[in-house]
C-alpha cells in the first residue's frame, strides 16, 4: 500500500484563523531558557487548529509547529514563524499557504 498523508487546506478563512491563534498561543505560552517549547494540550487548542486535527502543536521561541502527521525528518505540517523566515527547519522546505501561515513535508 502507497504512503500516504494530508496536504494543506487552502481555506483563507481557516487559514488567518489558524495564523491569529497562533499568535494568540505565543502570546500566552512564553518560553524561556529553561524551558524552550510548551507543548499544547489537545483540549486546549483552539477551534481554527483543532480542525486541522493536529498530532500536536507547541509553541518554540522561533514561533508554532501544528503537526499534521509526524515522520522521521520533520513530517508533514504547519509553522507560523513570529518574523518570516525564522523556522524549525530549512526556509526551501515551506510554502506560504496563507498570510503568515506556511506549509511543509519532510525535508
Amino acid at each position: 500500500m502507497p504512503f500516504s498523508c494530508t496536504g494543506p487546506t487552502y481555506d483563507q478563512r481557516i487559514l488567518r484563523a489558524v495564523g491569529a491563534e497562533a499568535r494568540a498561543l505565543m502570546a500566552a505560552n512564553p518560553v524561556n531558557p529553561a524551558q524552550p517549547w510548551v507543548d499544547i494540550p489537545e483540549q486546549a487548542l483552539p477551534p481554527a487548529i483543532a480542525s486541522l486535527r493536529p498530532h500536536d502543536v507547541t509553541v518554540y521561541r522561533w514561533g508554532v509547529a501544528i503537526t499534521i502527521k509526524p515522520f522521521f525528518d520533520g513530517g508533514w505540517g504547519y509553522e507560523v514563524p513570529r518574523k518570516k523566515g525564522d523556522f524549525g527547519m530549512l526556509p526551501e522546505c515551506y510554502s506560504e499557504v496563507g498570510p503568515g501561515v506556511f506549509w511543509h513535508g519532510p525535508c
